[in-house]
């Protein structure tokens, strides 16, 4: 500012002007100053960017707290002395001014960069899907929800699950991705598989690729791909059996049931969990039949009229049930 200027409107007063702490008549003034010239116009701009700089620094950390304005005034003061000992030129103590917002600046974002927003993500009707900060890709089924951070920090990738959900992650040794449901903590590196924690009496985890560790308390188990782990509530007993050929665990998210490789019996149970049916065999051979086929989002009418055609079987709607009858496996 010119000396003239100075006079008539300080950087204190447009300070308080831009924080709104003027009275109507030095307003006026400070309105009627800027209006002047272009040299007064640029001043206003400068100090304005300033003001809302200090503001932003000034705010962190104290969130729903007011502007103090005589603190930020303080500090230019101090900066406009530190400045007059270099030069008399008012540009000398802006840049010293810049200089210091962008240290502080540098250290807001050292200090952003380290808060970390925990997300919710609900399910209530429909199937929801969302892409971790890692790049993981999580399906949640209806009635289930994830809670996970906006950004993974430190040595390990935490997230809670509430319900059922399937998961790609992205490999990252250094640091693991871990799944914590009621009881069972889930630990993996990269690898896809479903967890449902959504059942009252079990909690269950089946690996499609890679390696899965579950951990309840001191047990422990690893299950590879094509392995399932099983914790049952009431007993606390946490076990490793082989994954039914059924894709069952994956139906709720592809609408598809494969079944490659899986016996009669396993396929009915997979058939009565999804169409909430009945299916009697009448004979105690056909349960051990291999079947291999898949459905995708089929009526149960038409699941059985190609089982019946793979297995030389024949089905039946007995009103509140089905029937699947045969004389046993075809040679």
């Amino acid at each position: 500012m010119s000396e003239k200027n100075r006079h008539s409107v300080s950087e204190q007063l447009l300070f308080r002007y831009f924080a709104n702490e003027v009275s109507p008549d030095e307003q006026e003034t400070v309105l009627s100053w800027k209006s002047e010239n272009e040299e007064n116009l640029q001043e206003f701009e400068r100090i304005n960017l300033l003001f809302l700089d200090l503001k932003a620094v000034n705010s962190i950390g104290k969130s729903g707290k007011a502007y103090d304005v005589n603190g930020a005034w303080q500090k230019i003061v101090q900066l406009r002395k530190i400045g007059s000992n270099e030069t008399r030129s008012t540009r000398g103590w802006w840049k010293m001014a810049a200089a210091v917002l962008v240290l502080i600046g540098t250290g807001w974002f050292t200090y952003v960069s380290r808060q970390v927003e925990t997300l919710e993500l609900v399910a209530l009707d429909a199937q929801q899907s969302v892409q971790l900060a890692d790049g993981s890709q999580v399906s949640l089924n209806e009635g289930s929800s994830l809670t996970y951070p906006d950004k993974f920090n430190g040595d390990k990738r935490k997230v809670e699950l509430k319900g059922e959900a399937y998961f790609e992650v992205a490999h990252n040794p250094k640091q693991p991705f871990l799944i914590q449901t009621d009881e069972v903590l889930v630990q993996v590196l990269g690898t896809t598989f479903n967890v449902n924690n959504a059942n009252a009496d079990s909690i269950i985890v089946t690996v499609d690729t890679g390696k899965v560790l579950m951990t309840v308390g001191a047990n422990k188990e690893t299950l590879l791909a094509g392995y399932t782990g099983v914790y049952y509530r009431s007993s606390q007993l946490l076990v490793k059996i082989k994954s039914e050929r059924t894709g069952m665990h994956n139906y709720w998210r592809t609408k598809t049931l494969s079944f490659n490789g899986a016996t009669v019996a396993q396929a009915v149970s997979a058939i009565e969990s999804i169409y909430k049916v009945k299916v009697n065999l009448s004979n105690p051979d056909i349960a051990n039949c291999k079947i291999n086929v898949d459905f995708e989002d089929e009526k149960i009418e038409h699941v059985l009229e190609i089982m019946g055609e793979t297995l030389n079987l024949v089905w039946s709607n007995q009103g509140e049930s089905y029937l699947l009858a045969g004389y046993g496996c075809p040679q």
